[in-house]
């Protein structure tokens, strides 16, 4: 009996994903202290007021709009962006973009820190990389953020990363390749630095394209 070049791919994988998921999980602390403490360093160099300054004006600007809460949207909106050291900003991006009215918010915010940066005379401490997660009260997810925007649900329960990881195997166990992938997309949007998710969906798509 010929056995389906996707459904063994994805069982092999799936299997192979327990062991890197439970192996990785020190590993991915490790690496997400680092990044803050990296993170925190150059806002408290840079930004008047520090890293704890910066944060207070994101969330003074920045929370859930109804229209996210609504659809149940979690995520890791990656703010990348260069502070020169005349204080210019330049090179604006949102990595992950959420949508739903959540960037807009973050463009204010950036419009408000103009004139609070400290002049420098190093290029190292002009390029930023800061991950603002949004969750949901009561949701279960592993994503981090070096900010954390939470908000609260209006009565709809939102579906937990485990929930995603299930469907994502259900689907891939039955040869469903673009249903698993939307899955699998939902826990990318969530989390976008764990390199697990990404591993999952290129070995997914190159047993398809065996196939």
């Amino acid at each position: 009996m010929k056995i389906n070049l996707i459904v063994f791919t994805t069982f092999i994988l799936l299997i192979q994903s327990v062991l890197l998921f439970s192996q990785a999980d020190t590993t991915a602390f490790d690496v997400v202290q680092s990044r803050n403490i990296n993170i925190r360093h150059m806002l408290d160099y840079r930004f008047k007021g520090g890293s704890g300054a910066f944060e207070r004006e994101l969330l003074k600007h920045v929370s859930y709009t109804p229209e996210a809460l609504n659809n149940c949207i979690i995520g890791t909106v990656i703010l990348s962006f260069t502070v020169g050291c005349d204080n210019k900003i330049s090179d604006l991006r949102m990595r992950n973009p959420l949508h739903y009215g959540l960037n807009e918010k973050l463009q204010e915010f950036f419009k408000a820190t103009e004139g609070n940066w400290n002049s420098c005379k190093d290029d190292r401490y002009t390029r930023f990389e800061v991950p603002v997660l949004f969750t949901i009260s009561k949701t279960e997810t592993t994503a981090q953020g070096f900010i954390v925007i939470e908000g609260v649900s209006p009565g709809l329960r939102c579906k937990s990363d485990a929930h995603y990881m299930e469907l994502f195997e259900k689907y891939s166990s039955k040869g469903k390749v673009k249903r698993a992938l939307e899955s699998l997309d939902v826990l990318i949007r969530r989390d976008p630095y764990n390199q697990n998710y990404y591993d999952l969906k290129k070995n997914l798509l190159t047993a398809k394209t065996e196939e």
